[in-house]
This record gives C-alpha cells, sequence and structure tokens, in this order.
C-alpha cells in the first residue's frame, strides 16, 4: 500500500471553470475534496481570462430579452455544426444541461445583463436548420473572472482545500485497474494522495505542448495558443496512463487566428479586424480567400497556405479607429510599441511595405488596386460583404497573421456520468474527467464563444456529484 501524505474522499486536478464547478459538485454532499493546481492562481485558466461567455438555451435572461428559444432547437443547431463528430449522447446532456448550470452560476451571484446577450456569427449560416437565436451569454465585465470568482467563493464556502503550484503527475491504481489517488509534484517534494471515492481531472487541453501539437493538430505547427500559460495536456497524459481512450484529439476547443507576439503568445485577432477594411495575402501576396468568413474556416484557409500564414493589410483610417478594432487584447495607441517590437509593419505605400514583407511590390499594389476598384462598385471578388472598405489611406500597415487557438478539444473518452472510458469501452472505477481535458463535447464546427466555459462548467459540475459517489 503507498504511503499517503494525505487522504480525501475526491480530488480534482485543475482549478479553472471544469475544476471548480466538480470540487462544488463533489462537496455538496459532504465530501472531503482536495483541489490541486499547478499555477499560483485561479485567476490564470481559460475561464478566468476569457471573454465571459456562456452558451444556453431556455434561460431567464432570454425570456426577459423577450426571445423564445428551446432545447429541441438548441440541440438540432449543435447536431448540424457537430457534423458527426461529436458524441451524441454529450450534445444531449449539454443541450438539455445548459441553461440549468447558467441559472446556477447565476444563483452564485454572477450577472449576466438581458444587454449582453447575443447571437454568434455561425448560427445565421444553419438557418435553413432552425432560426438563429441569441444564446450567448455574457457577464457584466465581460470577463470569466467573476464566475471563477463565485466558483471558488462557493468551494471554499464548503470546505474544499486547494494546493495551489501543485503538478498531478501521474495516477496511482489497485489491482483491478481502479484509480485509488495520484503523485503530485510540489516544488521539490512529490506527494501521494488518495482519493477514496475518484479523481477529477479537469487541466485543459495540450496547446501549449509542441509535441502533442505535432502528432495531433499539425495545422497549429505556425500558430500558438492564447490561452492559459499551462495547457500541457497533464490530464489527457494522465489518463492515458491508465488506459483511457482518446476522441477528436485534432479538433480546437475554438480555432481562430492571431498575430505572433511575445513568445509563446498569440493575442486573438477575432471578432475585430475581420470585420474592418483589411485585406489577408498570402507571400505571393494576392488574396486568397474572403476576409469576413466565420473565423474557424479562416482558420483552415490559413493553415493551408504555404508557410501557414497571411499578411493582414490595413490602412491608417482603421488604425486611427482605435486599435481594438484591430487585435483583442488591443495593442498600444496608434500601434506605437507593435511597431517598434515589429510585430507590426508599418510603410508610407503599397510598395514599401511589400518590400518590407518580402513580397513583389508590383503584385501587391496590383491586389490592393483591384480590391479597391471592386469595393468602389460596391463589391468584392471573393464575396466579402463585411468590412468592406477600401484599404488606400497611407500609412499602410501589416501583421503577420497564423492560426491560433484558446485550447484544444480533444481528450479523454467520457459517458454522460464524465466517467473516463478506458481503451476497451470501458469505465475506469474512480476516474473522472471534464472540460478541455476530455473531447467529444464539440465536434466539426465551434459552435459559438461560451460553448467551451459552459460544458466546462455544466460536466464539471456532474463529474464532481459522481466522483463523490463511491464506486462499486
Amino acid at each position: 500500500m503507498p504511503e499517503w501524505a494525505s487522504s480525501y474522499d475526491v480530488i480534482v486536478v485543475g482549478a479553472g471553470g471544469a475544476g471548480l464547478a466538480a470540487a462544488i459538485g463533489a462537496a455538496e454532499s459532504g465530501s472531503a475534496v482536495l483541489v490541486i493546481e499547478v499555477l499560483d492562481s485561479i485567476l490564470k485558466s481559460n475561464t478566468a481570462t476569457c471573454g465571459g461567455v456562456m452558451m444556453a438555451a431556455e434561460t431567464s435572461v432570454q425570456r426577459e430579452a423577450g426571445i423564445s428559444d428551446s432545447i429541441a432547437e438548441f440541440e438540432k443547431y449543435l447536431t448540424a455544426v457537430g457534423g458527426g463528430f461529436d458524441d451524441p449522447d454529450l450534445r444531449h446532456l449539454w443541450a438539455m444541461d445548459a441553461g440549468p448550470t447558467l441559472e446556477w452560476v447565476k444563483e452564485l451571484g454572477v450577472a449576466f445583463p438581458v444587454s449582453h446577450l447575443y447571437m454568434s456569427g455561425v448560427e445565421p449560416m444553419f438557418a435553413d436548420v432552425t432560426p438563429p437565436v441569441a444564446r450567448g451569454h455574457i457577464t457584466d465585465t465581460r470577463s470569466g473572472r467573476p464566475i471563477v470568482e463565485a466558483l471558488y467563493r462557493r468551494a471554499q464556502e464548503l470546505g474544499v482545500e486547494f494546493m495551489f503550484e501543485t503538478q498531478g503527475t501521474r495516477l496511482l491504481s489497485d489491482a483491478d485497474g481502479g484509480v485509488t489517488g495520484l503523485e503530485a509534484q510540489q516544488g521539490e517534494s512529490q506527494l501521494l494522495l488518495e482519493a477514496r471515492r475518484g479523481v477529477v481531472l479537469a487541466t485543459a487541453g495540450f496547446s501549449r505542448n509542441p509535441e502533442l501539437i505535432r502528432n495531433f493538430m499539425p495545422k497549429m505547427m505556425t500558430g500558438g495558443s492564447f490561452g492559459s500559460s499551462w495547457q500541457q495536456g497533464d490530464g489527457i497524459v494522465m489518463g492515458q496512463g491508465a488506459g483511457a481512450q482518446l476522441v477528436n484529439m485534432w479538433v480546437p476547443q475554438a480555432a481562430v487566428f492571431g498575430v505572433p507576439t511575445v513568445p509563446g503568445m498569440t493575442p486573438c485577432m477575432v471578432i475585430t479586424i475581420w470585420g474592418q477594411p483589411c485585406v489577408m495575402v498570402g507571400q505571393d501576396g494576392r488574396r486568397h480567400f474572403r476576409e469576413d468568413m466565420y473565423y474557424e474556416f479562416l482558420y483552415d484557409h490559413i493553415a493551408e497556405l504555404p508557410g501557414g500564414q497571411v499578411w493582414t493589410i490595413w490602412d491608417h483610417t482603421v488604425t486611427e479607429s482605435g486599435s481594438n478594432r484591430i487585435v483583442v487584447p488591443p495593442f498600444s495607441e496608434g500601434l506605437v510599441e507593435e511597431i517598434a517590437q515589429g510585430w507590426v509593419i508599418k510603410a508610407d505605400s503599397p510598395a514599401e511595405l511589400a518590400e518590407q514583407l518580402g513580397i513583389e511590390p508590383a503584385v501587391l499594389e496590383e491586389t490592393l488596386a483591384k480590391y479597391n476598384a471592386n469595393v468602389a462598385q460596391g463589391a468584392d471578388e471573393f464575396g466579402k460583404t463585411v468590412g468592406l472598405g477600401q484599404v488606400e489611406r497611407a500609412p499602410f500597415y501589416a501583421a503577420k497573421t497564423v492560426p491560433a487557438i484558446c485550447d484544444t478539444a480533444g481528450g479523454l473518452k467520457v459517458d454522460v456520468a464524465m466517467r473516463v472510458i478506458n481503451v476497451y469501452d470501458e469505465p475506469i472505477r474512480g476516474l473522472y474527467a471534464a472540460g478541455s481535458t476530455t473531447g467529444g463535447w464539440r465536434g466539426k464546427i465551434y459552435p459559438g464563444s461560451g460553448t467551451a466555459v459552459s460544458v466546462a462548467i455544466g460536466f464539471g459540475r456532474i463529474a464532481g456529484q459522481n466522483a463523490a459517489q463511491k464506486s462499486s
């Protein structure tokens, strides 16, 4: 028998949205719960640093806004965007659970103003399947911070213990393969922690693990992650060690595009620049697609070009309107810092800009001239309609743009009880998982902002509740 450093009913690995919700779900039954977190704060997870969106149907916020919605129509939409790559049981569970989960988060003190309710950019694309409905609920601060703070407060009220700067490294099992605890590293100390009822893995995905990216998501080889600073796939690797089955390892949490800046960080360029007058050109100086398509489609188009990148080009009119229209989080006023760092290139003419980008000047001049002439006629050769404005006012600006993700969405296979499933399609006794450590909760196309947070919190709570029940 291992010499346990300490013993709990349930141990949760990860203190993001999924982990905190799991801790609450387990502690509400009276279980002794420990959460270990590799970072030093609850405020560094994807849920904490996101825009504070939760996607849900049949909510009090929708009713207050006079919006008619139904779980059945929500599931129709999820089925359409899943394209057969999501797990039907998980899809149905999320459609049913998303609304109650949002109401639960509201009860914990998080405000979702009616004025912030919005429709994702992809829902209108499936209007022939189900009428587009505003399902994006945004916190009053437009941040995920109040969500994790409310979850953390509730967990502390229930007596949940926390160990920060502690990394889960290996699951421990009995002779029959049931999980009994785990190894954890805290500084120089290795701890053996017993979980009498269950372990919940909620360590996010692997967007910052180069080896896993190389093996499962080669489109990201030229890109980067703008998510939490620690997304190494710890829980996925630990689950594999216990015999877990992997699903959808090629699926991103939300695929967008960004500007490479500081090492390991890619500010998200979605929502802003794609809706402004701009062009995206390959290293050949030519446009290859419309810039205003849904961001996941742009991700694919950019990844498929030589070098897996484009140059996004705009003029002084956009810069003058504010850097928040270019990237999120915003660049400095006037792009002064980014130009000094070389992240943004500035030039007085298209030809001069092309020379700095290593593009044939005549080709870029021709591309911009053709684009501007078409815009003047109210049309675009690629069918662009959003941000259809000319790019002609000096000075001109360009930023290298690459595929970017906030995290991955493939990982451990789970059932609707959030039990981790092994390679023989059997549940691993005492092992549960939630959030981006798991796969199957989204399919081919990202349903829209708020998907990952809603799933993480709802499924995390379910994982904790079930982990607290003694496994047979």
